[in-house]
Order: structure tokens, then sequence, then C-alpha cells
């Protein structure tokens, strides 16, 4: 999990550099709080403020998607939002098998931060993390 995290963080600053269109980007270092991976280190939010929504795009998205995925987006109040998105088929490395991460996350623009949870199928624990973002400028 933790080559897949370091070779996605890589690919979403190659990501970084491509044009995207009316959206804000917004660089988030996310300090992990649980051990055992799960939660990318780096993520980005894809953010278009005309229409309220937004992408995710993280070090295992990249790696097992390779674009963006779009987020479920519920206004939590004037500044911050509810994110939600999953990540299919996540392979287990000591286990020989694959699982789905629902990852849900508070989205807060006033304080430009990112606080996630994960829900892994088949696992008891549940992975967070919370970071500081920063606006990717052109």
């Amino acid at each position: 999990m933790k080559r897949i995290a370091l070779a996605g963080c890589i690919a979403a600053a190659n990501f970084l550099g491509q044009p995207v269109s009316a959206e804000t980007v917004y660089d988030c270092d996310i300090k992990v709080f649980t051990n055992n991976g799960w939660i990318a280190p780096r993520v980005l939010v894809l953010w278009d403020d005309s229409s309220k929504t937004a992408k995710i795009y993280d070090g295992y998205i990249d790696q097992l998607v390779g674009e963006p995925l779009a987020a479920k987006v519920v206004q939590r109040n004037e500044m911050a939002y509810d994110l939600s998105w999953r990540v299919n088929d996540i392979p287990v490395s000591n286990a020989r098998t694959k699982v789905d991460g629902l990852y849900s996350a508070v989205f807060n623009m006033q304080k430009n931060t990112l606080s996630i949870r994960g829900v892994i199928t088949g696992f008891a624990n549940a992975p967070r993390g919370r970071g500081k973002c920063k606006v990717k400028q052109d």
C-alpha cells in the first residue's frame, strides 16, 4: 500500500501540471492518524465553484482508476462541504484479495482543511487523516 501511495503522489504532482478547466485545485497534505495505509498522504480536491462539484485525486485513485473520481457533495454550512467517493478493487498485498474503500471527508474552504475517514470492506479499522490544503496557483 505504501508503494502505491508514493507512486501516486508522484503521479499527482505530474497531474498538477496539466490544464484543468474552471476548477480550483486544492493540494492537501494529509497527516494520517492510522498506520495501516488506506489514506493517501496527499489528496487533490478539484473544486468547481460554479456548479459546487468536486473531484478527488490521490495516489490510490491514480494507480487504480487513472483519473480523478467525482465526489458526492453535500453542503454542510456556508464554507464546508461533505464529500464522499468510492474506490473499488484496492489490492491488499498481504491477503491476495481486493477490497472497496468508501471515503467521506469534510472540506472546509474557509480554513482550507480536509478531514478524511475511510471504511474498507471486510476490515474493522477506520482509517482517517486531516490536513491543510493550498490552492494550486498556475
